[in-house]
């Protein structure tokens, strides 16, 4: 056993040499008090029996003398483990994972220290839906304070246990009991690993799954639930399928509304009911093979806004070739003289050119201006008769006014290279 007491303060040692007197004897017992002087404030003492309570004094002593006579106090003698079990009463099933389990307590006696609690202990040993044994793997719940029952929770459902409960102490465990061996009933199956939508139609969908990882129970089949949401505020009446055959990992649905979005659910049953479900969502297509795809997309605002930016940009690149090619165009060359005619060209050309002329009598435009601008140079009639002296003429043969070109160098007359002369009347 060890004693423990407060040390005296230095305000209250009220001299030198402290020292503390420890006596103790078994509590009840007519026997004398066992004495020990120490200058600490702790003692061990060996104490011929486990847990037993003694009376207990301590009294400190200086140079002087004694202090204050002391009060007895009672203590325990050093603990040991509990040397027997509980024994379980019952263990109750509450549901598939949860039982009550009820212990008859341990004698105070038998506890051999401060009693802390019971523990109870349990292990899965097989699985009912395949008699598949399972390695013993304990575990642990403890339960403070003098009672005798407690609640296991987080078992498995459809599965054989074995449970123990013991006492403890500061010491530790004591024994465990007998194991009790016992049952929990089928469940409800947990949620199947995973739902997809593996083919749509125009008013088909066929739909697979994986089987839940717990199936805690025979399976008896699956409850397929599908609804329309093509947006928030139109959710449609939710439809139940039941699916009977467990083996069956897939099925079809049928009688769809084309290019409608919907949500599918299902869950997987046991006699015991249906677990949770696992959800997915797809749209049926439309009239054509990717009709439901395409409305889908075109019903994106970024699909929208691709789409203006092709036009735009295409109708840009047009514009600018448009103008390119007018720019780079040729006008055609008759048309441009036609447009801004040169009057030396023009007459150079008709003189080129005269016996092309559309009628003989029909006057050059070239001509009479040459002609008009002679006269006037001239500015006398009787001048003329000179140029149509003897075989040579002011006009040759085509009607070309020759003389407007060379009558600065010759005043008398011109050569011509033809044999026919032509003269119009003068002035006298």
């Amino acid at each position: 056993m060890i004693i423990k007491w407060e040390p005296l303060k230095s305000m209250e040692q009220n001299g030198p040499g402290l020292e503390y007197k420890v006596a103790w004897k078994p509590q009840g017992a007519s026997i004398e008090w066992e004495e020990e002087t120490v200058t600490n404030h702790t003692l061990r003492v060996m104490t011929p029996s486990v847990y037993a309570p003694y009376d207990v004094q301590v009294q400190a002593i200086n140079h002087i003398g004694p202090g204050p006579e002391p009060q007895s106090v009672t203590l325990y003698s050093g603990e040991d483990y509990p040397d027997t079990a509980p024994m379980v009463r019952s263990v109750e099933v509450i549901n598939s994972t949860l039982v009550k389990v009820t212990w008859s307590a341990v004698p105070k006696e038998r506890v051999h220290g401060h009693l802390k609690g019971y523990q109870v202990n349990w292990w899965k040993t097989k699985s009912l839906l395949d008699g598949r044994t399972h390695p013993k793997n304990v575990n642990i719940l403890r339960f403070s304070g003098q009672r005798n029952y407690g609640m296991v929770p987080s078992l498995d459902a459809f599965s054989e246990f074995h449970l123990t409960v013991l006492a403890y102490n500061s010491k530790g465990s004591g024994p465990e009991s007998e194991p009790y061996i016992f049952q929990t009933p089928e469940g409800v199956p947990e949620q199947p690993t995973f739902l997809k939508v593996v083919k749509v139609d125009k008013d088909t969908a066929t739909l697979s799954w994986g089987l839940p990882k717990k199936l805690n129970g025979n399976l008896t089949g699956y409850l397929l639930q599908y609804q329309i949401i093509n947006d928030t505020y139109e959710i449609g009446e939710l439809n139940d399928i039941n699916i009977t055959n467990p083996s069956k990992p897939s099925w079809r649905l049928s009688n769809l509304s084309a290019t409608t979005k919907y949500k599918f659910y299902l869950r997987a049953c046991t006699s015991k009911g249906c677990g949770k479900p696992v959800s997915e969502e797809s749209s049926t297509l439309g009239e054509g093979k990717y009709a439901g795809l395409y409305d889908d997309i075109s019903t994106q605002g970024w699909f929208i806004g691709l789409m203006c930016a092709i036009a735009l940009l295409t109708l840009v690149l047009l514009t600018i070739c448009f103008v390119k090619r007018n720019r780079g165009g040729k006008y055609s060359v008759k048309e441009k003289e036609d447009l801004h005619p040169d009057p030396d060209i023009q007459s150079a050309k008709d003189e080129t050119f005269g016996e092309y002329s559309d009628s003989d009598e029909k006057p050059l435009k070239g001509s009479l201006r040459s002609l008009n601008r002679e006269m006037q140079a001239t500015e006398s009639a009787d001048s003329l008769v000179e140029y149509g002296e003897g075989d040579h003429g002011l006009f040759n043969e085509d009607g070309s006014f020759i003389g407007a070109y060379t009558g600065s160098k010759e005043k008398g007359s011109v050569e011509s290279n033809g044999s026919s002369t032509a003269t119009f009347p003068l002035r006298s």
